[in-house]
């Protein structure tokens, strides 16, 4: 039992330097608003929040139509990104939390950028 311990203590010690490195990133940056990215085994969520942390747009693939769920989260994004267009918001940091920067995610922020949002 002690090795399934200590396997654990290895995954949640590079869950927490992960977490750590992306949020000293975008605090070092200071944006005006973070993108925030939730992910679930089904369905990937985000929310634009400002500095004091009041949520100003929120998207899920909940109700897409698309198969898989990386076209999903393409809807998503391009959701998202074009709403963020047309309030005209400037300076966004892409927060991932922890999660690595391929799949589901990767296709959400790339489709936000594909809506001309700088993030």
């Amino acid at each position: 039992m002690s090795h399934l311990a200590n396997k654990l203590k290895g995954k949640i010690r590079k869950y927490l330097k992960r977490k750590n490195r992306v949020n000293t990133k975008i605090k070092s940056h200071k944006p005006d608003y973070r993108l925030i990215v939730n992910k679930s085994n089904l369905y990937i969520s985000a929310q634009l929040v400002d500095k004091n942390w009041n949520v100003i747009l929120s998207t899920d693939d909940k109700k897409s139509t698309w198969k898989t769920k990386i076209d999903r989260a393409f809807s998503a994004g391009e959701q998202l990104g074009k709403e963020i267009v047309s309030k005209k918001l400037e300076n966004i940091a892409f927060d991932r939390n922890w999660y690595l920067y391929h799949g589901r995610v990767k296709a959400f922020a790339e489709w936000a950028r594909k809506a001309w949002v700088k993030i």
